[in-house]
């Protein structure tokens, strides 16, 4: 998913988490940001092909090993700051797992595996970057059936929305 769509979706995750706006807002777009989007920061250290540079912090073991235990350290010092790190995380593994990429959810473990292929969206972004465009051309290559993550960034938005009204107690 691109950086967008992590962002908008992390946000939501956390407020909904957190519940308590308009306090909660900081705190919850840096978890966004740092949880829900840096978290792709791991790219740049992978040695793979282009099509496949996760590495076990995507995954669920990362999840488990990173994000649970500083979860728990930040709730010791701050009350309910485990919603600033554990919703985030878990919402950039979730939307990674929607798309066409390869994952190992026990990464370093070469099993369980979801193999390239399955998922529902292929990585795009709105600005058509080179990446996007490597990515539906290998979608049309292997003839993966495969939308455009560009088409879930509305229900991103909308999800944003829903948890904003939430949180002012809206709906």
């Amino acid at each position: 998913m691109n950086k967008l769509n992590h962002f908008l979706t992390a946000l939501a995750a956390t407020l909904l988490a957190a519940r308590g706006c308009p306090q909660t807002l900081p705190p919850a777009i840096l978890g966004a940001l740092v949880f829900g989007v840096l978290v792709d920061l791991d790219h740049l250290a992978s040695r793979g092909p282009w099509w496949h540079r996760r590495t076990w912090i995507q995954e669920v073991t990362g999840l488990l090993v990173l994000g649970v235990p500083l979860a728990a350290a930040a709730n010791a010092a701050w009350p309910g700051a485990w919603a600033y790190v554990l919703p985030p995380y878990a919402s950039h593994i979730v939307l990674d797992y929607l798309c066409v990429f390869e994952a190992r959810p026990l990464d370093p473990l070469p099993w369980p595996l979801k193999r390239e292929g399955l998922g529902v969206f292929y990585p795009d972004d709105p600005w058509h970057s080179g990446n996007a465009e490597r990515w539906r051309r290998r979608v049309a290559e292997r003839g993966y059936r495969a939308v455009s993550e560009n088409l879930y960034t509305p229900a991103a938005a909308l999800l944003l929305a829903i948890a904003l009204a939430a949180c002012w107690g809206l709906v």
